[in-house]
């Protein structure tokens, strides 16, 4: 019997691995993969991207903080699009898979067992399947490396490490900080990793914390600034997403979010309920019983999950944003249902009890790959038309025409192709929009130092949909190029929309 689930497990972990492998292969086909690399690239050559308009520079989406551009260093080194990206969305995986091993495997008291390599897998499971979660652990972006270092902040500080690991606290309180530097929205982190502490730890240790906490704090911004100035780093990281517009009303807005949440995360919030409901009624909450409930290794992350829940909906409810930020709560009750569920497992007061935690992994486990996981010969084919397509991905396509017409084009939503082509920092159109989205002004001068000096044509690629033409966040960036006015046709650029100078 034991053969035989060791045999399943191998056999989900290689669906899973497809599955991931699939994920992978799609990302050099969407634009703002590319786009989002724009940051490394320019850390890498020294070029400011935290920029003030008075002082000029490239635009591009910059309201995110400095460790994105630091962690997706190593994918500069590709000098082709399509090798960029790919090495970009392996960084993504590798963050994200190696979060969640760490949460799920290392800090424990007692030998691992094959369930919770069975909860592992559910939770990567989910990362295949919930959309949010889909987004942020195999794209590229600044969720990937807050995600994981939220999570190595919560594992570290599991209550067998903070005894028998010293630098358990310093480690902790250095990851929740630069999850921040990642990412505004995971503040809560911090906050409440030094609540639990005091919570189960006592003042003692909780002091300790925030000295640690304080001086990561201190030191990450100290460099940053250092780095890049204070108003750059004010203006890009707190003032334009203050003033990002609503999508609706605040309360239409915040309504809208949350029921997008329920349904895009389903069933990580029953699952979530479910385990509320068990603890609950499983004895009385006294002094000492919440204080057992807390000292499990699944409280930390589940608290975070919690903590998050109200910053991602209130994220989402902003203009220019996605589902993606639906990920910050969901990453963290996702792993820390499936890290409870395993220890219920392992440690159940009934035999009824550890069954129905078996049973709800494994449940759990075959709709997200029957769901996600490319199973049916169709899929399996997409797999490999991915793989031998990617010469035919926009941004592939793009720097091959750079190539044979250095200066002859400007793609505004492919600055990766200009930059490895070219070797030259065009605008991003999303970098613009932000701009205007805060009520910023661009000025002609501005937006012509960073396009080609005089291009025959503007190019849309009009098969990635709406995230593709001369229309960001509402706003029309023809209009700042109104003499390329004719559509053509170019042999060379199949299905794409391209505008050239009309004719005198």
């Amino acid at each position: 019997m034991r053969t035989l689930h060791r045999c399943a497990l191998a056999c989900a972990a290689l669906v899973l691995l497809t599955t991931v492998c699939q994920l992978v292969l799609e990302t050099p086909y969407w634009p703002w993969n590319g786009a989002r690399l724009m940051l490394p690239f320019a850390l890498a050559r020294g070029v400011n991207y935290y920029v003030l308009l008075s002082r000029g520079g490239p635009l591009y989406n910059t309201i995110y903080g400095p460790m994105v551009a630091i962690v997706y260093l190593p994918a500069t080194l590709f000098r082709t699009p399509n090798g960029a990206v790919l090495a970009g969305a392996v960084i993504t995986v590798a963050l994200c898979f190696s979060a969640v091993a760490f949460l799920h495997f290392a800090p424990l008291k007692r030998e691992r067992s094959m369930v919770d390599v069975l909860a592992f897998l559910t939770a990567g499971f989910l990362m295949c399947f919930l959309e949010p979660l889909r987004y942020s652990c195999f794209t590229i972006h600044a969720d990937a490396p807050g995600l994981a270092l939220g999570a190595v902040a919560c594992g570290a500080l599991y209550a067998g490490w903070v005894d028998k690991w010293r630098i358990a606290l310093p480690a902790s309180a250095l990851c929740a900080v630069l999850s921040v530097f990642c990412k505004q929205m995971f503040l809560p982190v911090p906050i409440v990793l030094l609540v639990w502490v005091l919570a189960v730890r006592g003042r003692k240790a909780a002091g300790r914390y925030l000295l640690w906490l304080a001086a990561a704090g201190g030191l990450a911004t100290a460099a940053m600034v250092s780095a890049w100035g204070v108003d750059p780093v004010y203006h890009s990281l707190i003032w334009m997403p203050a003033h990002q517009p609503w999508k609706a009303s605040h309360v239409e807005g915040l309504i809208r979010s949350a029921q997008l949440f329920i349904r895009l995360s389903s069933p990580a919030p029953m699952l979530v309920l479910a385990c509320a409901i068990y603890c609950l009624g499983s004895g009385p909450m006294g002094g000492g019983r919440w204080r057992t409930l807390l000292t499990n290794r699944c409280a930390p992350t589940l608290l975070v999950g919690i903590a998050l829940l109200p910053f991602s909906i209130l994220g989402y409810a902003k203009v220019g944003s996605d589902v993606n930020g639906f990920s910050y709560a969901l990453f963290f009750l996702t792993c820390g249902v499936t890290i409870m569920l395993a220890d219920l497992w392992h440690g159940g007061d009934t035999a009824p009890a550890r069954r129905l935690a078996l049973s709800v992994l494994v449940a759990t486990a075959l709709l997200a790959a029957g769901s996600a996981a490319p199973l049916a010969p169709d899929d399996i084919r997409g797999i490999r038309s991915n793989a031998m397509g990617l010469s035919h991905s926009d941004q592939e396509v793009a720097f091959a025409y750079l190539k044979r017409h250095p200066g002859e084009a400007y793609f505004p939503w492919l600055p990766l192709a200009h930059l490895e082509a070219e070797g030259q920092f065009r605008h991003f159109v999303w970098g613009l929009a932000d701009r205007w989205l805060a009520g910023e002004t661009v000025s002609q001068a501005e937006f012509r130092a960073y396009i080609p000096r005089n291009p025959r044509v503007i190019a849309f690629a009009s098969a990635s949909g709406p995230l593709s033409g001369p229309m960001a966040g509402g706003y029309d960036l023809m209009k700042y190029l109104p003499e390329y006015s004719r559509s053509i046709n170019d042999p060379e650029l199949p299905g794409w929309v391209l505008y050239a100078k009309r004719v005198q």
